[in-house]
């Protein structure tokens, strides 16, 4: 029975001062915080033609093995549309349901910037050559597939749908399915391969995290609000984890038909999708349900933390730029490290 279907109160609270109701003015905010979402994604806006591929295409051709190519061919033939899934229900869903104006500010922001990460693959995937008819093969792709055709079982009936809904795209889509592309993809520049993709894939790696963390807060101030997320909602929520997930190894299988490539392999990509659907979870407030300990990829964090390694790229960083933002999930207090002390201090009482 798809998600949107199943019973729950309808949407209320709109007679009430809160997130289903509209601003009488700009001032004041009552969720300031989304606000302060709005702001960050601003000053670290960036652009698809800022990022040099020339070199990726040289290594497309020449420097990348049969298999390195059809892993990245797999993955490229639903990174554009995983986005547009994204997008989509930001602007269909959420713009729609959350009234005050800044957190419309917040979802308008969010919006934006995956229309940025649409044209930036689709820029990369037509850059080194592969035509437009890939931009819709996914759907002959079983495990693509059903990952469209899950996502669309989600929607903004009532305030237990609403609550769904914000934990599958905001937990499980943005902070999961993404990030288990991300990881396959940051493998090649570690090996000076496809730097340019890997500018692209860190930039949006930052813009997902902030998004991940402003739709979470969002989760908790709406439960908050409504009281929808009862332990029902909650098991349904787990179980989307687990859906996605298995959704996930399906797809990575088809990623890594022709075997592991240089530094990764199936089973790497598999445990890092636990890590992270624990991680989810945990931000949640739900249990884990895989309590995989140790990050599966420690070369991630290595690359993923410090300054955005503009140096290694050879590219402009916005991590200075604009507004003079700071990355929350770079160093200790980072959302990696800040998992991690997480993991540490869980251990140490258990």
């Amino acid at each position: 029975m798809p998600i949107s279907k199943k019973p729950g109160s309808i949407i209320i609270g709109a007679e009430k001062p809160g997130l289903l109701t509209p601003s009488v003015g700009y001032k004041p905010f009552r969720y300031p915080w989304a606000y302060d979402f709005w702001q960050k994604q601003q000053q670290v806006h960036w652009m698809p033609e800022e990022v040099p591929l020339g070199e990726d295409c040289k290594d497309w051709a020449t420097s990348l093995t049969d298999s390195e190519r059809n892993l990245l061919t797999q993955i490229f033939r639903f990174f554009t549309q995983g986005d547009i899934e994204v997008n989509d229900n930001y602007m269909e869903h959420y713009a729609r349901v959350f009234k005050p104006t800044e957190l419309k500010m917040m979802i308008a922001a969010f919006s934006n910037i995956e229309t940025v990460h649409i044209a930036a693959y689709a820029l990369l995937i037509e850059t080194i050559g592969m035509p437009e008819s890939e931009f819709s093969t996914f759907m002959e792709y079983e495990s693509m597939a059903a990952k469209h055709n899950y996502m669309q079982e989600f929607g903004t009936d009532t305030n237990e749908d609403i609550a769904r809904s914000i934990a599958m795209f905001g937990g499980f889509t943005e902070g999961l399915q993404l990030f288990a592309s991300f990881a396959m993809l940051m493998n090649f520049p570690r090996f000076n391969k496809m730097k340019g993709m890997g500018q692209i894939i860190t930039w949006s790696i930052r813009d997902e995290s902030l998004h991940c963390e402003g739709m979470i807060k969002l989760f908790h101030t709406f439960a908050h609000e409504t009281g929808c997320v009862t332990q029902s909602v909650k098991d349904d929520i787990i179980d989307c984890c687990k859906t996605v997930v298995g959704l996930e190894d399906k797809f990575i299988d088809l990623a890594f038909e022709m075997g592991p490539v240089e530094g990764m392999t199936a089973q790497d990509i598999k445990s890092y999708i636990r890590y992270i659907a624990d991680w989810r979870l945990q931000q949640l407030d739900l249990p884990i349900v895989y309590g995989i300990k140790e990050h599966p990829l420690p070369w991630l964090v290595e690359i993923l933390n410090g300054v955005e390694h503009a140096n290694f790229f050879e590219a402009r960083s916005t991590e200075y730029s604009k507004g003079a933002s700071q990355g929350e999930w770079h160093g200790e207090e980072g959302v990696w490290g800040m998992f991690e002390k997480h993991n540490l201090a869980k251990t140490a009482n258990s």
